[in-house]
């Protein structure tokens, strides 16, 4: 039998719950708001997502999270980003100032 994958909407969902964030769906993404900060949040590819927002998560298995990373490095979009690397054991924060952190 292999391995079940969890689908990376509702893994970026409970990762933002956990952090604290109400999360609601909005259109193709989802809106994870705490206090004053609301984060766009999508698994879509850099060029297909929106550009709405002040600040915009996009969410990718790890073995496809630099590739993104690095397209989003290219461009010159309106918002603040990073990318969440979901893995087998957890996930990690890649932000183009930062590099990667590791998540808690």
């Amino acid at each position: 039998m292999g391995a079940v994958t969890t689908p990376l909407g509702t893994e970026a969902e409970s990762i933002f719950r956990d952090l604290g964030y109400d999360v609601e769906h909005h259109g193709g993404e989802l809106r994870a708001t705490r206090r004053w900060r609301t984060v766009y949040v999508t698994t879509a590819a850099p060029d297909e997502a929106p550009d709405h927002g002040e600040f915009r998560c996009f969410v990718a298995r790890a073995d496809r999270a630099t590739d993104v990373r690095d397209e989003l490095c290219r461009a010159d979009h309106p918002y603040d980003w990073a990318v969440v690397a979901v893995g087998e054991d957890g996930y990690d924060v890649l932000h183009p100032d930062a590099g990667t952190l590791r998540a808690p």
